[in-house]
Formats: structure tokens, sequence, C-alpha cells
């Protein structure tokens, strides 16, 4: 370990953040534009250049680790500013299939014309409901139909005439019943037969009767058909008279229909029209018309004339006839229905489930079809079904749409509606550890989505951190109301942010936190009766934001001061040193100052981590007592073995601990434990160290200098306290007012060290020098060590616990370690 210059106090003005608020350019927020486009993230505006700008179907976009409030809007500000095609993706359109009614057609169309069938459609059917029924009411059209009655009437009866010409040659008469049924009713003397005079006939008579009446019978049967073929006929020809003269009038109006879309598709469909309305002529008849058995079934079922004319409406899916760009559709609520749309169902008077083409409903993914879709991806992964069926459409890029009801027993469509063809650009945001968990296990994850644009949480703090801080709170003015701040408290708000990012040169990046200082900012302002948000404002803001979740903090503080929780801020003792630890509750972390204490006697077992055999401990706090035993090694066991039994543990700490930031206090707390030199305990400390000395940076430096001052505030300042930290983290701290103002007085002090020998000097007044001068910190500790080793060889100790060796002969080992030779 080579030796560095001596620990350094730092003044107030290295713990704080000094900025100038005239450095902005301006006076008040109200000066600047709202804050519209992402700030001080350059690989991600490369990765959003990127997959907006290549045309492989597969360069979805993932965006990773941008977080708060407002992002939503920023990336499809971003998206917008990025688009390169201008052009409008075609509306969507669903007709009926009349030769399959349950696979409906999906036809696109140029943007507005969707709407544009719709309504021609529409003004079409209104046409024919009033032009056809009048048509057949015509006068041409009656005499048409008259004379075709006639000629089938002659031709009815001159088939009856026969029947009749043949029953007067069996002395017998025919008569017709409503019905259609024929009776046969014997003659006499020119005349029917009375029912009395039937009876009174012999049996001769009867028989030969019914021998008549049977021949009839036989005669009437064919006659009846013929009449019932003549009938059929004149059905037919009035039907074809019906269609001639409607064709006559949907001809033209279908065919300057079909001209004004250039669909092929759609010029298939419109004949196929045309023959079903040719063929169902009944529907556009009046129900005052029709006859009644078939009028009061249509009024039973309640078919109005959308319900009549269902099979010719125009269901609009897709209707882009607003947009002025590709859309970039928002989808908040990714849910299966939302994305891939769905069938809807009724339920009619009769109480049956029922759906048809009309009751297609799209999806987002049909919305931003031709565009982009903007979704959360976590959101996506815990809907059911919705993955699976995601990544199906995105590699085979087709819409299907489908029922998907998983609480329905009956979840079934008879329904197949045509697929739609996809080209869309996903873009999905999630935290970075479902990127990678779903890139190392999903193999159709890596296919889709090829570009990862990450954001970091924290951006470089220059000129122009205030312009967007201030642009901030612009767009929170325009959005809430938020009154206007002026320069000053956008520069306390850039601590704010510096502070949050725990760095001076940087401020965060997640600006919802920011957003939610600024917002209570503006309401101590306002309960000032002020205009202008102003420093102090913030200052309050954060402090209130202090107080309301400071409550175990000062619990803590509290068990302290009474003694409960056992702590020492005057005075040296041996053996003790305070250590710091972050507690974090989630929306609010602080400096919980620790004691650390450690005991040493002689013995082979080595340095015992209480809080690792009580499995307190997690595995970075396992892993630096580790390294705490190779920095040993290194300075004390150059020459001899290093042979201790030692204890080190975090006092009344009953939960568990993780982390390596203690490192340094456990190394002086053994040492001074070692060597029984006393250590301050006005002090605290905190740092990470190597297996060479060194004293490495560690998180929450902030929080752990305020818990230590707050503890030592409530006990009495006493002008020698302080904190020890690395030198590494001088750049993080941007402390409190009330801290600074304490360090400016020379009431409470912050040290920065590089090495543990630094460390040494600050809490013993020794000089740490080297193990071959007993004068210095490090030759007392060796002597100490000299001393267990030699008690060791004197008592014969042989190796029964654990020891800490380095190479060399160690202790009472045979002269020739090897196991003897077979039959020696």
């Amino acid at each position: 370990m080579t030796d560095t210059p001596q620990y350094r106090a730092l003044s107030a003005d290295e713990v704080t953040l000094d900025i100038d608020p005239k450095s902005f350019g301006f006076k008040t927020t109200k000066e600047l534009e709202p804050l519209t486009d992402i700030i001080g993230q350059p690989r991600a505006l490369k990765a959003l250049d990127l997959g907006t700008g290549i045309k492989h179907p597969n360069y979805h976009i993932y965006i990773s680790g941008l977080v708060g409030t407002g992002r939503t809007e920023l990336i499809t500000h971003a998206v917008r500013q990025r688009v390169l095609d201008d052009s409008i993706p075609d509306d969507w359109v669903y007709l009926n299939n009349f030769d399959e009614p349950d696979c409906p057609h999906a036809i696109n169309l140029p943007a507005g014309q969707g709407i544009q069938l719709r309504q021609e459609m529409e003004d079409l059917i209104e046409q024919l409901q009033e032009l056809l029924p009048k048509a057949f009411k015509e006068e041409d059209f009656g005499k048409e139909k008259e004379r075709l009655r006639q000629v089938y009437r002659k031709r009815g009866d001159e088939v009856f005439d026969k029947l009749q010409k043949l029953a007067g040659e069996h002395n017998m008469t025919v008569q017709q019943l409503p019905d259609g049924q024929m009776l046969f009713i014997p003659l006499t003397e020119g005349r029917p037969m009375t029912q009395e005079e039937i009876e009174k006939l012999t049996p001769e008579q009867m028989q030969e009767i019914e021998s008549h009446q049977d021949e009839l019978v036989e005669m009437a049967g064919r006659v009846l058909q013929e009449q019932r073929e003549i009938q059929r006929q004149l059905s037919t020809d009035v039907r074809e008279v019906a269609r001639k003269f409607a064709t006559q009038i949907i001809e033209p109006m279908v065919t300057d229909l079909q001209q004004k879309f250039e669909s092929p598709r759609l010029k298939e469909w419109f004949p196929r029209f045309k023959q079903h309305v040719i063929e169902h002529l009944n529907l556009f008849r009046d129900i005052s018309d029709m006859p009644p058995q078939m009028a009061q079934m249509m009024a039973a079922e309640g078919q109005d004339a959308q319900q009549r004319f269902l099979e010719y409406r125009v269901n609009v899916v897709v209707d882009n006839s607003q947009l002025k760009e590709p859309p970039i559709i928002v989808e908040d609520a990714p849910n299966y229905r939302n994305l891939f749309g769905t069938i809807e169902r009724i339920v009619d008077r009769a109480g049956r489930m029922m759906t048809n083409f009309t009751r297609i409903k799209s999806g987002s993914l049909h919305k931003a079809n031709g565009g982009y879709l903007v979704i959360n991806l976590m959101d996506a992964l815990v809907e059911p079904f919705v993955w699976k069926e995601l990544k199906r459409t995105l590699k085979s890029r087709s819409l299907e749409i489908q029922i998907q009801d998983p609480f329905s027993m009956f979840s079934s469509s008879a329904l197949q509606p045509e697929s739609i063809p996809l080209n869309i650009r996903l873009v999905a945001m999630g935290e970075p550890l479902i990127y990678h968990l779903l890139y190392l296990h999903d193999e159709d994850f890596r296919e889709i989505f090829r570009v990862k644009a990450e954001f970091d949480t924290e951006i470089d703090r220059n000129g122009e951190t205030g312009q967007i801080y201030g642009m901030l709170v612009r767009q929170l003015s325009d959005r809430e109301g938020l009154i206007p701040f002026n320069a000053g408290a956008v520069a306390e708000l850039v601590r704010v942010g510096s502070r949050l990012a725990d760095d001076k040169k940087k401020v965060t990046s997640i600006f919802s936190h920011v957003a939610d200082v600024a917002r209570e900012a503006g309401f101590w302002a306002e309960q000032d009766k002020q205009k202008v948000v102003k420093a102090k404002h913030v200052h309050q803001a954060v402090q209130e934001r202090i107080y309301r979740s400071d409550l175990v903090a000062e619990k803590i503080r509290e068990l302290i001061s009474d003694g409960t929780l056992l702590f020492q801020l005057e005075g040296s003792e041996t053996s003790q040193v305070n250590g710091l630890a972050v507690a974090d509750l989630g929306d609010y972390a602080f400096g919980r100052p620790s004691r650390l204490t450690a005991s040493v006697g002689v013995g082979t077992a080595g340095i015992i981590n209480i809080e690792r055999e009580s499995r307190l401990s997690g595995n970075t706090y396992d892993k630096s007592m580790l390294i705490l035993e190779g920095l040993l090694r290194n300075l004390y066991a150059s020459e001899q073995p290093l042979t201790l039994s030692a204890s080190i543990a975090m006092e009344q700490s009953y939960g568990g601990i993780d982390g390596d930031s203690a490192t340094v206090a456990e190394f002086l707390c053994l040492l001074s434990a070692i060597s029984e030199v006393p250590l301050r305990q006005d002090l605290a400390v905190t740092g990470s160290v190597n297996q060479w000395g060194e004293v490495q940076a560690i998180g929450g430096v902030n929080e752990k200098v305020e818990g230590f001052f707050d503890v030592c505030r409530a006990h009495g300042l006493t002008g020698t306290q302080g904190v020890c930290i690395p030198v590494s983290n001088v750049q993080n701290l941007v402390l409190r007012s009330d801290v600074i103002d304490s360090i400016r007085k020379k009431q409470f002090h912050i040290y920065a060290i590089s090495n543990v020998n630094q460390a040494i000097e600050l809490f013993t007044g020794l000089p740490a020098g080297d193990i071959s001068n007993p004068k210095t910190f490090h030759g007392k500790v060796m002597d100490r060590l000299s001393e267990i080793a030699e008690l060791l060889i004197e008592q014969k100790m042989t190796d029964t616990g654990r020891l800490l060796w380095i190479p060399g002969t160690p202790l009472d080992m045979p002269s020739d370690p090897r196991p003897p030779l077979p039959g020696n």
C-alpha cells in the first residue's frame, strides 16, 4: 500500500452545489417554452433514429429505463419528430360475404373513403327503399303483371275444363274449394244430387259412382299438379318481371357508386351486392304490402330498417380520415380486447346469443396499422393471452380478430373475419431487467425487438440544465396550472435534481420526482399568497417532504439520545467505532449510525463474522469481510503466519445487513482491538476498501452524513464531531443547508480519505507508519500479532480452527507431510 497525502477536511463550498440563477438567462419560467423533447439521452435518441428509419419489419423498439410521469408524451413526441414517411395509411372496412356469410370481407380503402363508402351505401339503401316499392306500383309493372296473370289464368282454366269435361262424361260435376281441394258430385237430371238422394242409391249405383270418382281423382291430381306448375311459372315470371324493373333502377345506381371507388376488391363485391338485392326484393317491400304472415314475423322479431338491410351495411373498423400523419397510438391498457379487437355478441328477444360482421370492433393494433403503437410491456405481459398473441401477430404480420373471453363457457364465434395485413412499428416501454430476462429466455423477443433505446436515470449538469428544469416547470404550468418559478427557485430545483442523482456533476432525469417537489413548492407559494415560486418555497417543500417521512429516523435518534441504543459521541475507546448505514423505506431513505465492536484473543479461529454466523448478513457484506482478511494478509503476513481469533459485530442490529460500506470501520475496529490503541468516538466513518487498502466509493453518502449530523445535533454539537468519507464520494455531496451552515461555522466536519492509513491517522492521532517501526500504528499491530504467534508456538497449539496462512512454513507441521509408503 503506497503512502498518500494526509486526510483532508472539506470546506462548506465542497459539500454543496453553487449555482448562479443569473446564468439561466430568464427571470421566470413564463419566458420559456414547455419541455417536449428528450434531453441528454444521445444513446436513446440514436436508437430511436434507427428504429424509426429502418424498414425491416422486425425492428421494433424497446424503451429501457425511462420512468416517471410524462414519459409517454416524450416518447410520442420523439417518434413523431422521426417519422420519415408522411403517407396516411388506408382505412379498413368489413363487408358481408354473400357467398360465405361467416367469413366477412376485409377491404382497405384510401384514408377517408371508409366513412364515404358507409354513407354512400346508406344513401343507396334509403333510395332503394323508396324507389323499388314505387316501381312495383307503377302502371307499366301492374299491366305486365296483370297480363301474365291473365295468360296463366287462361291456362289454368283450360286444364280445369278438361277435368270438367271428363266429369261430365261420367255424369258428374267438379267443384273446387278455396283451399284447392276438389269435390266430385254425381248428377241427376242435369243437376247435382242432394245428400238425401245419394243416400237412397243402391250399393251397385254407389259402386259405379266410386269407380268414376277414382278415375276423376287420378285426373284431378294431374290437374292440381298442372295448376301448381302454372302458379309457379306465374310467380317466376312475375319475379322475373320484378327483377327486370328492379335492375333498371339498381344497375345505374350501383354503377355510379362503383365508379367512385378504385378498390379492385370492392369492384368485385358490388356485382354480388347487386345480385343479392335483386334476389331479395321482398326486403324492400312496404310492410303494409307484405303478406300478413311475413309482416307479423318481422314485427315479432323487431326487425327495423337497419336489421332488414344488415347484410348491406359497411362496418368501418379503421377510419383514418382525420389523420395528417401516420398514426401514433398509445395504449394505456394493453389487454386482449384493446389490442386485438373483438367480435361483440348480443342477446335477442328469444335469449339467443348472436353476432354479425357489424359487431367486429377494432383494437389498437388496427388503429396504429401503418404507424406506431406505444405500450408498457409489463402491462402486456401480465394480461392473459396477450404476449403470446402479440408475438404471433408481429411475426406473421397479420391481424386476426377473434373473441377472447376466458371467463365465458361459450367464447367461440361462428364468424371468422378475413385477416388484415399488419404494417406497424411497436414501441414498448419497460424496465431493463424485463428486457434482459426476455432476451435471454424468449427467442421470439430477440427476433422482434432488435432496437433497444436505453435511457439513463441521470444526465450531465451543464449550462443548459437550468433551462431544462425551467421548461419542465413551464410544462407543469401549462398542464396543471402551476404558478411560475423565478430563476432562484429553478436553481433550487436543480440542487434537488443533483441530490437525487447523488452527484454534483449530474442531475436526475426522472423528472417525475422533480415535478413532485415543484408541485409542492407551488402549493407553499400559494399558501404564502405569492404569484411566483421562490427558492425558499422549494426549500420548504424539501423540508416538508423530509418531515412527513422522517418519523422512523426520529424514533431512532430518540433511542440514541435516551441511551436505549448505546452510542458514544465523545472521547476515545478501543475496539469500537461509529459506522454508518442507510435505511431505505422505499419512499424515504435516511442515515442510521451504528456502533461496531471487535474482540481479539489468542487462537487460530481467524475473523468470525458474527452477522454471517447469525445469518443476518448478505453476500456483499460477507464478501467485504473476506476482502478485509486479504488486506490483513497483505499488511501483516509477509514474514510470518497471521494467527488470531477475532470477532466483529454491528451492535444492536436486529435486521438484515448488506453492502461493503462498513469495511473501513471494521478494519479500524479490528486493528484497534489488536493494538489496544483507542479510536475517536466523535467521528463516524464509511467506505469500502480493497485488498491493497485503497478506500472506495460507497452509496448514500448524503444520507449517511446527515444521519450522523442529526444524532450529533440531538446530543449536542461539540465542534470536533464529523464524518470520514472516501475522497471519491466528495463529488456526490449535496448536503442540507443546516449541515452546510454547521460546517461553515466549524461545528461539524467532513474528512475525505483515499486509503486506510489516512483513516488510521485521523482516528488514532498516530502515524500509520509500517510494521517495522513499533512507534507507529502498524508497528503496534504487528507487535501484538507477533506476541499471539509466539504464545501459540509456546503452547504448541495445533490448527484446530480457521487459520489465515501465507506461503511459508506453517506452525507445528511435520517435516515430511507426505504419507508413508506402503510397507514403511
